[in-house]
């Protein structure tokens, strides 16, 4: 059983999060005015919200859930090796949300009134699973094991919620759903899946040394129309090299030498619980039409079209192949190297439909494939010094993955699209791109003279006006002799080129010391936030190179140093997607750094140790990225965007282990 709570305002990498806000504040309103009030732009300039404001009035917000797991299982024995079991499974979810919109009185684009959302959501899944094993040895060298099986998952899920607007009074414990007076509206909804699979395993071992495994599953899923089933078979092999007889001279240096390799599918039907039904639903603003063709009256409710079914769509499929090889050397070396390919077919993303096909939603349906390799590989080394007082382990760690569309619909134009960001967008990909990568213009730099814009292609178009002295230089891509959307092309990566973990371990006379630093190198980011502080996309805080290193600043004394074009009021097309956005955010962190002493051994308790730490995450970050964390906790189609997301934070922490 778990249970969490959460408090405050919940937006994240995200407009409306507190750090945009923060961003977007003009630096000349402040938190409060002269009556002790909260300040805000209404009258003076942009549309931010006080963040001080949203932290504080949504502290009383509020997420809790409580998840609860129970197992039965019943085992027989029938004869010698040969055993049948079954599990049954219970898992129950509840989760309550409530959010109080108090009105922010001094900002720009108020509301009329305080308001209060609030909703329950309650799950239950159970699961069966039935299987027979017959395992036997044979001779002392063949081990065998054999398992039958069947599983069976259903899941419900309902939620129930309710809006009220407008209370006389402020006070978090009196603003409920009954006194509110106004807009008192509620919803609910109720969806449900089911799983079904058949499944064999195969576990063979001669003499320890020759291991081998192989696994069919049969799934079928509610969620699909035609095609339910899917057939997903993997298999593994292993030699333990170092129990050979051969090997018989490497005692004294190699302890174990493994090699092993393997090929699997999986699949995936997360596709929604209905992808494969045309929906139809009920909405007094959506479905709400004059039947007679008059503009006022009553007019008539009815319904309308939600989503557009495919019931043709099938499971995807992942195909992994994995060769790796482990070896430990000398008592104290660990090596273990792993090479990876993992290919995905009929992958599940929902498909553009023209727009004059209405607000109905587009179904997920079966596009193509993409390709994954990479390699792992871990070094480990570990020992002593100092007569058994000085212990240390040093762990290193370096992974790198290739991503790449192999394949989508049958269209070689075919592309798929990140969301759109302010009528911009960022991410795309393609057949031989990585998924996803930034898409855009290339800028060259900043336009000093007119002569420089005189021998410039054109933008935007052949008879375009943006080039002038202070403006962006944007590159010719298709040399076509101006520029136009046909000269953007592929500007950045949000895929890093390697990772790395770097874990120290050292104890010495009962005081230790950790270090795990975490790295990420080669990938990109794109700076969403900056089009709100250093361009006009609204009235607001601008950041300091705007003021001080944009061409033509009165506090910049040479514009061929200048960061950003000239400031200007209608600067739109100084914002389009383009290499101005896109920065380098590799980085170094020290995730964790723990410093503990056994006191035990100055008090000598009885008890094995008496430890106390005090202990540091995130301790520090090394990058180059200019925004608040290179580290966004995004991924999909606008993997790697940060349109104001909230930084890792820092946490201390002072403990006592007890060892008895």
């Amino acid at each position: 059983m778990t249970y969490s709570e959460d408090y405050g305002h919940q937006d994240d990498n995200s407009e409306a999060s507190v750090i945009s806000w923060a961003y977007r504040m003009p630096p000349m309103i402040p938190v409060y005015d002269i009556a002790g009030n909260y300040s805000g732009t209404r009258g003076i300039m942009g549309n931010a919200q006080n963040p001080i404001f949203l932290l504080d009035k949504n502290q009383n917000d509020r997420r809790k859930s409580l998840n609860t797991t129970a197992n039965l299982y019943a085992k027989v024995n029938i004869i010698e090796g040969l055993s049948a079991k079954s599990l049954f499974g219970v898992n129950y979810y509840s989760y309550h949300r409530k959010d109080i919109n108090f009105v922010e009185r001094a900002h720009a684009e108020r509301g009329l009134y305080d308001g209060l959302g609030e909703a329950g959501q309650f799950s239950l899944q159970w699961n069966w699973t039935n299987t027979i094993e017959y395992s036997k040895t044979f001779a002392d060298l063949h081990n065998l094991s054999v398992i039958f099986g069947t599983e069976a998952i259903d899941n419900r899920w309902n939620e129930l919620g309710a809006n009220r607007t407008d209370y006389t009074l402020s006070d978090p414990e009196y603003i409920q759903l009954n006194t509110g007076i106004q807009t008192q509206t509620n919803f609910g909804s109720l969806s449900s899946w089911s799983l079904f699979s058949q499944f064999g395993r195969l576990n063979y071992s001669y003499a320890d040394k020759y291991l081998f495994e192989g696994v069919v599953r049969r799934d079928g899923s509610s969620r699909f129309g035609t095609s339910k089933y899917g057939v997903f078979p993997a298999f593994s092999a292993g030699w333990r090299i170092s129990n050979e007889a051969f090997m018989a001279g490497t005692k004294n240096w190699l302890d174990a030498l493994k090699l092993r390799g393997g090929w699997g599918q999986t699949g995936n039907d997360a596709v929604g619980n209905y992808n494969s039904y045309t929906q139809f639903g009920f909405h007094l603003n959506d479905s709400f039409y004059g039947i007679d063709g008059s503009n006022g009256g009553q007019g008539t409710t009815g319904f309308y079209q939600r989503t557009f079914g495919n019931a043709d769509v099938r499971w995807e499929a992942t195909s992994t192949t994995n060769l790796g090889l482990d070896a430990n050397l000398w008592d104290n070396l660990n090596v273990s190297v792993d090479l990876l390919q993992r290919r995905t077919t009929d992958m599940l993303f929902p498909k553009a439909i023209p727009q004059v096909l209405g607000q109905a939603s587009a179904p997920s349906v079966n596009v193509g494939e993409m390709l994954n390799r990479g390699f792992d590989i871990t070094i480990g080394y570990g020992g002593s010094a100092l007569g058994n007082e000085l212990k240390y382990n040093i762990d290193l760690n370096v992974s790198h993955y290739k991503n790449e569309i192999v394949a989508l619909t049958g269209k070689a134009t075919e592309i798929l699209l990140g969301s759109g960001y302010r009528e911009q967008f960022y991410t795309r990909s393609e057949i031989g791109t990585s998924f996803p990568e930034f898409y855009g213009y290339v800028v060259e730099g900043i336009f000093q003279n007119q002569a420089e814009v005189d021998g410039w292609p054109k933008a935007f178009g052949a008879a375009g006006t943006y080039n002038k002295p202070g403006h962006y230089k944007y590159r010719d891509v298709n040399k076509d002799g101006f520029i136009s959307e046909l000269d953007r092309t592929y500007i950045g990566s949000p895929h890093p080129d390697f990772t790395a973990g770097l874990n120290f371990n050292v104890n010495y006379k009962g005081i230790e010391f950790i270090a795990l630093f975490y790295g990420s190198y080669g990938n990109d980011m794109i700076n969403y936030a900056r089009r709100f502080m250093d361009f006009v996309q609204f009235a607001g805080g601008r950041s300091y190179d705007r003021l001080y290193n944009s061409w033509g600043s009165p506090y910049l004394s040479d514009n061929t140093k200048a960061k950003l074009p000239m400031a200007e009021s209608n600067d739109t097309q100084s914002q389009v997607a383009s290499t101005a956005f896109v920065e380098d955010a590799s980085y170094l962190r020290l995730q964790n750094l723990r410093i503990g002493y056994d006191v035990n051994r100055l008090l000598n308790l009885k008890i094995r140790s008496l430890q106390i730490y005090g202990q540091v995450s995130n301790a520090f970050t090394l990058t180059k990225y200019s925004g608040l964390d290179p580290e966004v906790n995004i991924s999909g189609a606008n993997m790697g965007i940060d349109s104001g997301a909230w930084p890792t934070p820092r946490k201390f922490m002072f403990g006592v282990n007890v060892g008895i």
